[in-house]
């Protein structure tokens, strides 16, 4: 279909084609839209709406530290989140869902946790996945962090983000990272970390296409409330003849 408007010449689509031929369906779940209701059923949220699309989401696990081979065998993509997951199967048996580093390549072995990149373990397996900061270089740039050993991956998931290894403290076994938002915070020396950014670079050119962009979100127009009816809100049917909005029992809601 060709282009109707100027902003959609630049729409860019992101599809998986193993979307939904893996036959792994226990690691999926499926997201239950409230439609910004509460349990009596009322809206308690004016903005939010139902999802159009009821799609299956994969169970990411962000724990890893198996001590096995890994073989990725596809990429997935998540929708609306815009993240991409690997599938991998493991030496034991097991199979799970991992966010994806710009290193991981299709068809390779990785290994958990690394302890060292030296060559020896480059020419066993050419595509490491995660490494403990401890030897990770200085001014190194890192992603999917752990906070301590075993909590998690819960620092810089996003897709196309990471963060920057500034310091080596040896002495408190802690390092310095600057994280996207520009803070500073320290992390164990032995926690996880994947070195280069989060995969999927192109989220960051996603923009907004069409005028139900958002709607596909589950999100509807936001309407102010001196523009509504009085018995929708507590400002609406005012004019401007009061000097600053205010609430029903004669506060200003402008200055506090």
């Amino acid at each position: 279909m060709p282009p109707v408007s100027s902003a959609s010449r630049n729409i860019k689509k992101l599809t998986s084609l193993w979307f939904e031929k893996t036959p792994y369906n226990y690691l999926n779940w499926r997201k239950i839209s409230k439609a910004g209701r509460g349990k009596s059923g009322r809206i308690v949220l004016w903005t939010k709406s139902s999802i159009k699309h009821r799609l299956m989401f994969p169970k990411i696990n962000y724990s890893c530290r198996y001590k096995q081979i890994a073989l990725i065998s596809t990429f997935r993509l998540i929708p609306f989140q815009n993240k991409l997951v690997s599938l991998l199967f493991f030496s034991s048996g097991s199979v799970t869902y991992l966010q994806a580093p710009e290193s991981f390549k299709i068809f390779s072995f990785i290994y958990f946790p690394v302890k060292s990149r030296s060559s020896s373990i480059k020419k066993l397996y050419n595509n490491p996945s995660l490494f403990l900061l401890a030897y990770i270089k200085r001014l190194s740039r890192v992603s999917l962090v752990e906070l301590y050993p075993g909590s998690g991956i819960q620092y810089v998931r996003s897709a196309g983000t990471s963060a920057r290894l500034t310091k080596i403290d040896l002495t408190n076994h802690t390092g310095v990272l600057r994280l996207p938002s520009g803070v500073r915070k320290s992390f164990s020396l032995y926690s996880l970390a994947s070195v280069g950014p989060v995969a999927l670079k192109i989220k960051k050119q996603l923009t907004n296409t069409k005028s139900g962009f958002w709607r596909n979100f589950g999100l509807k127009p936001r309407v102010r409330g001196i523009a509504r009816n009085p018995v929708d809100h507590p400002h609406g049917g005012r004019t401007k003849s009061i000097k600053y909005p205010r609430t029903p029992w004669g506060k200003t809601t402008k200055f506090k």
